[in-house]
């Protein structure tokens, strides 16, 4: 007889990160509670006709978290991009509160990969280490992933594609390490199928790590025209206090430190290298990217 399997409540089910777990845990036939902030967005609506059980609420409704918990199996929380650090900190130490109150029996948090052993002391940057700090003085089986930089950030304004060049944070001969959003939600639908090989874990993740020159490489092929690399300047970076920690984090810090690719594709056996992403998911965010501002 089949084990029928309790729902995974997903937070941020309409974003990318939480979408991306939807999508994991549906492709492996694992019933997905979705937390949205507005039932009527065709995000929730997708999310509905993917036979995912939707919950109306706010991060600000602690009751209606506290019940959406109710008989599922695992939570994935992950906040969303625009809070500020006192919000990211009240809402997310919030749903690790309440996860251990109801006794969950995993409970997944997606983190960022700029945390690093040291508070830096800047708000904004201390928020998810001081929310990791927070789980993990819980009584609750957690599993704190942090994911790489996104491939789709090389493809946003601001980077050059659509002047047949690319910018960014490293030196060309300097490695980036990237995820593909789709790889987070297949590796966190593994996680909760495997709670005592991840359960007390924090683990980084990644698609694929590529050098500025292959970028250049990479994204020529894909545009089928000439794209150059190079790194923002340093007029730049100072001017942009996230864009210049980022980057220094990049060579020494945190996010310079390698992910077991090998890991990762024994967790997600599809995982997805750049030049693949670009000819897949990616290819309209880069044709886009290419033509932007164009007539």
């Amino acid at each position: 007889m089949a084990t029928v399997r309790r729902p995974i409540l997903v937070l941020g089910a309409t974003g990318r990160q939480g979408g991306s777990v939807v999508k994991g845990l549906r492709k492996i036939q694992w019933p997905v509670r979705a937390f949205v902030r507005d039932p009527s967005d065709p995000a929730s609506i997708a999310l509905r006709e993917a036979s995912a059980e939707i919950v109306h609420g706010s991060l600000e409704d602690s009751d209606t978290i506290a019940s959406a918990m109710k008989d599922v199996h695992g939570v994935f929380s992950v906040l969303p991009a625009n809070l500020s650090a006192d919000d990211e900190v009240r809402y997310g130490t919030l749903i690790a509160d309440l996860a251990a109150e109801s006794q969950i029996d995993h409970f997944i948090y997606s983190s960022g990969a700029s945390v690093g052993d040291k508070l830096t002391g800047i708000p904004r940057f201390d928020a998810k280490p001081r929310i990791e700090a927070h789980i993990r003085a819980l009584p609750l089986t957690a599993t704190i992933v942090r994911p790489m930089i996104f491939m789709e950030m090389l493809v946003r304004p601001g980077f050059g594609l659509e002047e047949g060049r690319l910018i960014s944070l490293i030196r060309p001969d300097h490695s980036i390490q990237l995820t593909a959003v789709d790889d987070i939600g297949k590796i966190v639908a593994a996680m909760f199928v495997d709670k005592a090989r991840f359960a007390g874990l924090t683990l980084k993740i990644a698609s694929d790590r590529v050098t500025g020159h292959e970028l250049e490489s990479i994204f020529t092929e894909a545009a089928d025209k000439p794209i150059t690399y190079a790194r923002f300047s340093d007029d730049v970076l100072a001017a942009n206090g996230d864009l210049a920690h980022m980057a220094s984090s990049l060579e020494d810090g945190p996010l310079a430190e390698h992910v077991d690719l090998k890991l990762m594709r024994e967790i997600n056996p599809e995982v997805v290298s750049l030049r693949s992403w670009l000819r897949g998911a990616g290819r309209t965010q880069l044709k886009e990217a290419l033509h932007r501002g164009k007539v």
